[in-house]
């Protein structure tokens, strides 16, 4: 007798003690009624016995087996304590590196919320359109002395002139 085709992978998965519980019922059922599964099943675990007697499992000395242990458990600790920025980058660890990054960008935000007020500000303290007065730096007040001397005339004779009721 054959194995059914649609259960082989089932009865593997059985040998193997891998089947689902859900499972198990319905493979108990099918081996019941059908002589071509069981048997192949009573085969293959007769051929994994006389496997294993044939071939016992080696014995591992205990230094080695605790050595192997230790070993695996050191490699296991040390990938799971490493984290990627801990690497090295110009001879430096990058352990400070997001907390530079997180400075970087509160000094950024308030930077740019500092401009806005500044210019918020300025706006506020700025006078009217008509009566800006004009800013100049201190080389240019020097290129033009002689022209501040004449305005300073021109002054003195508006104030006067302002004072007095002339017609013309």
């Amino acid at each position: 007798m054959k194995v059914c085709t649609d259960q082989r992978e089932r009865l593997l998965l059985d040998i193997h003690g891998e089947l689902p519980a859900s499972e198990q019922a319905g493979w108990q059922r099918h081996l019941d009624a059908c002589s071509g599964c069981r048997q192949e099943q009573q085969k293959i675990l007769r051929l994994l016995d006389s496997a294993r007697e044939a071939m016992p499992v080696p014995k591992l000395a205990p230094e080695r087996a605790n050595s192997l242990r230790e070993s695996v458990m050191m490699h296991w600790q040390a990938r799971r304590s490493r984290v990627w920025w801990r690497g090295q980058l110009f001879g430096m660890s990058l352990r400070p590196v997001p907390a530079l990054v997180a400075t970087g960008f509160l000094l950024v935000g308030l930077g740019w919320f500092g401009l806005q007020e500044l210019r918020n500000t300025s706006d506020t303290l700025r006078a009217p359109e008509a009566s800006k007065q004009v800013v100049v730096s201190d080389a240019e007040v020097i290129e033009n002395l002689d022209l501040l001397e004449h305005l300073d005339d021109i002054e003195r004779v508006v104030r006067v002139v302002d004072h007095r009721d002339i017609r013309i």
